[in-house]
């Protein structure tokens, strides 16, 4: 409980700060009754996933609203809002099938199944960091990718192996080396196509 408390805590920061100052306490003491209630149902990564794709929408949300008092953001939000729906997009897309496949034992997703949980569970996390960054520094946004999606995935994979290789007897390093090596791809080649459209358009603009 403390470790995803203070995680559910980092990843406030997502908020503006006015945003944090106003509501943190009483995000942090709802997400710290709902994770007890959650806890003992087994019902962990549904709520993490719920809470991580809300955290998202809101967030994004917030710091939109709060563009013109800060003066921190891109003045384009409609290509970041294209940017933000394509993200939830894949990502809900990703869980749906992978669900879907292992439901009714599709072996073509169940195959690809270690790509799909890799894709969803760091483009959640991932994309939060790269919005954050792009949106509060002046770092160069594929740089602001490669970087990122480099250390999520990195540390998504050292703690599957440090925790889910010892309990679970049928553990394939391969397969989720493999799936997490593919979705470290997609992502920052994702966003590597977006920052090449970016720049042709406003090459044309210009």
């Amino acid at each position: 409980m403390n470790i995803s408390y203070r995680i559910y805590g980092l990843l406030l920061l997502a908020y503006p700060q006015e945003f944090r100052r106003e509501f943190g306490d009483q995000m942090l003491q709802t997400f710290r009754d709902c994770y007890r209630a959650e806890s003992s149902n087994r019902s962990l990564p549904g709520f993490w996933l719920r809470t991580l794709l809300d955290l998202v929408l809101t967030a994004v949300k917030e710091r939109t609203d709060n563009s013109g008092r800060e003066g921190i953001f891109m003045s384009n939000r409609r290509t970041d809002a294209m940017a933000l729906v394509g993200c939830v997009g894949i990502i809900v897309i990703a869980l749906l099938l992978l669900t879907y496949g292992r439901r009714n034992q599709v072996l073509s997703i169940i195959f690809f199944g270690y790509f799909l949980d890799a894709l969803a569970s760091t483009g959640i996390v991932g994309n939060i960091i790269f919005f954050v960054l792009i949106k509060t520094t002046r770092i160069n946004p594929f740089r602001a990718a490669l970087g990122t999606f480099g250390v999520v995935h990195a540390l998504f994979l050292l703690l599957i192996v440090l925790v889910i290789s010892r309990s679970d007897p049928g553990f394939n390093l391969g397969a989720v080396v493999v799936g997490y090596v593919g979705s470290f791809l997609f992502w920052t080649g994702l966003h590597w196509l977006w920052r090449s459209r970016n720049r042709s358009q406003t090459a044309a603009e210009g």
